[in-house]
């Protein structure tokens, strides 16, 4: 154990070293993949969190050295599993002479499909597993043992993986295909004339056996009796570790994409002093319940310093949409709550979001979950993406009481409506409106369903704060159309293979479908730039 000790001690910064030169890495690999540029995004992230964890856990050791030797065995599997990782993965896909798109599928195709867990679930696993770790080290408290046991099956799958490798490069001519990578048909921007979006192509989906399912996010660990064991592990009947299936994409994945500004609430709720949290029925089968029926994870976000956690899953067969809690009691149990997002309505009260259930009928609130935020756009990105994702859902909202509209417009600590007009998209007719964020003077277009049964509904929203002062950023030119000047970062779009109008020039335009609306949208810019410092 002393010599274990001592090796995984030294290992450390060594790691954290790779971890960082990876993340540099496919930093400069993203330019050359910009299609997977989200995704490259986050996995970036969580290599710089292990690192940051991996330097911790070696800082830590210096002032509670005694209780290293608790977590060393769990250690020395993290770190011979990112071994695998970064040296017969990562730094095999820098060196390779293949063009970057089958470098990267290829790394991806010996990841999911030869060791069966991708590379953003394994970094979370690593990342997770790094963070309790930690924590145990400082206060001494329990070994997360269901993530060590996910550490050491991945470990055992690759090794597997690489015995099987070995053995093949023995043998001519001997090869495996990769998958087809597809992003498959979340709801489309519709191609035939409509005044409605929820129209969307047909594709027959694929078999799906369940998706693989990352562990839980950092400091959610679980106290349950399950003990880790040497003895191999069958996959297959392992909810964590399901057989892989083609890899799907949707779109809410590249509405959280880190490219948006961060503007803070002047004032943030009093009731702050409240955590974000979940008031449902605790379903402690709920996220091996969400794989076996077919869910894929669209986003996750972080609350409250990371100690709770919001996943948005969505099944491709139906699109039906559920959201998952995760959060822990005071004895650091994890606790999971879930329910459909048509069973549920968001109210905006400040700087917080009440996610509430209503009865049919009686038109009163019961609250299922508040969660808290800092950053206005943030809470606008979470609120168009569930609204969308859940009107998307092919079952119908229950009743009226549940239909979500313009939910974070208040005059007095919300949104503000400036301008509100019709714009035509192609064939589409669309409700174009400016809005001002009175609690932190963000500034932003947003487009919804003009009419329909989605109606409301929005389709892109793009921040232009930074452009609220200058009276000339929109130009009109005639015949109903204003261009803008310059928009970055581009709009957040919440629907599928859609893009808002531009100009060749990849310039926004604003296509009203009247002269008079768009010479209103002009008067109310100019008004807007006129005041916006004053509300600074």
């Amino acid at each position: 154990m002393a010599e274990s000790l001592i090796n995984s001690e030294r290992s450390l910064l060594r790691f954290a070293g790779q971890c960082d030169d990876a993340a540099s890495g496919l930093l400069r690999f993203r330019e050359s993949l910009p299609r997977h540029a989200p995704k490259l995004t986050g996995l970036i992230a969580d290599l710089f969190a292990i690192s940051s964890a991996l330097r911790q856990i070696h800082k830590d050791n210096r002032s509670h050295g005694s209780s290293f030797p608790t977590i060393d065995e769990s250690l020395v599997l993290v770190l011979k599993s990112l071994k695998f990782t970064l040296e017969n993965g990562i730094f095999v896909m820098f060196a390779s002479e293949q063009p970057p798109q089958v470098a990267w599928e290829d790394l991806n195709h010996r990841m999911e499909s030869l060791e069966r867990v991708d590379f953003l679930q394994r970094l979370e696993l690593y990342r997770d597993t790094l963070d309790a770790l930690a924590f145990s080290l400082r206060d001494g408290s329990e070994i997360p043992r269901d993530d060590v046991r996910q550490v050491q099956q991945l470990l055992e799958t690759q090794q597997a993986a690489q015995r099987r490798s070995r053995r093949l490069s023995s043998l001519p001519g001997t090869a495996t295909p990769r998958p087809r990578i597809n992003r498959l048909n979340t709801p489309v921007s519709p191609t035939v004339v409509s005044d409605e979006w929820d129209k969307h192509a047909t594709v027959d989906p694929p078999r799906f056996n369940g998706a693989p399912e990352p562990p839980l996010s950092p400091t959610y660990t679980s106290n349950s009796s399950h003990t880790m064991s040497s003895s191999q592990t069958s996959y297959g009947s392992d909810p964590y570790f399901p057989p892989p299936s083609e890899p799907l994409a949707h779109w809410a994945q590249d509405v959280y994409n880190g490219m948006n500004p961060l503007n803070r609430y002047r004032q943030i709720d009093s009731q702050l002093d409240d955590r974000s949290a979940c008031y449902g029925t605790v379903e402690p089968e709920a996220l091996h319940h969400l794989v076996r029926d077919g869910f894929q994870r669209a986003v996750e976000l972080a609350f409250d310093a990371h100690r709770l956690w919001v996943r948005l899953y969505w099944r491709n067969s139906d699109h039906r949409a559920r959201i998952l809690v995760i959060t822990k009691d005071s004895e650091g149990r994890r606790l999971l709550y879930c329910t459909p997002l048509t069973n549920l309505k968001i109210i905006r009260n400040k700087s917080v979001l009440q996610l509430c259930r209503c009865s049919r009928g009686d038109g009163r609130f019961s609250l299922w979950a508040r969660l808290n935020f800092v950053f206005h756009e943030r809470m606008v990105l979470f609120y168009c993406t569930f609204v969308a994702m859940k009107r998307q859902d092919e079952r119908p909202v229950p009743h009226d009481d549940l239909l979500d509209r313009f939910d974070l417009e208040d005059d007095t600590c919300g949104e503000q409506e400036l301008f509100a007009g019709q714009i035509q998209h192609g064939q589409m007719f669309h409700a174009l409106r400016l809005w001002r964020d009175t609690s932190s003077n963000v500034v932003r277009l947003e487009a919804s369903a003009l009419r329909g049964p989605r109606k409301g509904v929005p389709i892109w929203t793009v921040f232009v704060t930074r452009y609220a002062h200058d009276p000339d950023w929109p130009q009109y030119e005639g015949q109903g159309l204003v261009s803008l000047a310059a928009t970055t970062p581009p709009a957040a779009v919440f629907i599928s293979r859609f893009e808002p109008p531009m100009k060749t020039s990849r310039k926004y335009v604003l296509p009203f479908t009247t002269d008079e609306d768009a010479e209103m949208f002009m008067d109310a810019w100019e008004n807007l730039a006129r005041t916006h410092g004053r509300h600074v």
